[in-house]
């Protein structure tokens, strides 16, 4: 299981609905208020909320990412985020998609103001 840093990139270190732009900003390394200020535009062209699965997927899709469905084990069973290491190359950066929750790993940990590792993957993204 990967480990977990306890970790809030709100430059304001606000507990907020905020996880899609703190997720983005761990992944790509950005700056907060960049990828705040790009999701924003995202949503002026779309008419999209910033924070919908369909703005993320264009965010993610503009910057080179490539979405990969929901991971299944051979015996049918979901993933858990903690165990995203055994489906990505060490090292790689990636943004995972959960029920009602965006999160990232980026060194191989999963960086985020919240333990979500035992929360089950749907979507995620790689580099």
């Amino acid at each position: 299981m990967i480990p977990y840093l306890e970790k809030n990139v709100n430059p304001r270190n606000r507990k907020t609905t905020d996880c899609v732009i703190r997720a983005l900003t761990v992944a790509t390394g950005e700056d907060y208020y960049k990828v705040l200020n790009d999701l924003y535009n995202i949503q002026v062209e779309t008419g999209y909320d910033m924070a919908e699965k369909r703005s993320i997927d264009h965010y993610m899709k503009r910057n080179g990412w490539t979405k990969h469905k929901q991971p299944k084990k051979p015996n049918g069973k979901k993933y858990l985020v903690g165990e995203i290491d055994l489906l990505i190359d060490e090292g790689d950066p990636v943004v995972i998609s959960l029920a009602g929750h965006l999160t990232a790993v980026k060194d191989d940990h999963l960086v985020d103001d919240w333990d979500c590792r035992y929360k089950t993957i749907g979507n995620y993204y790689t580099k």
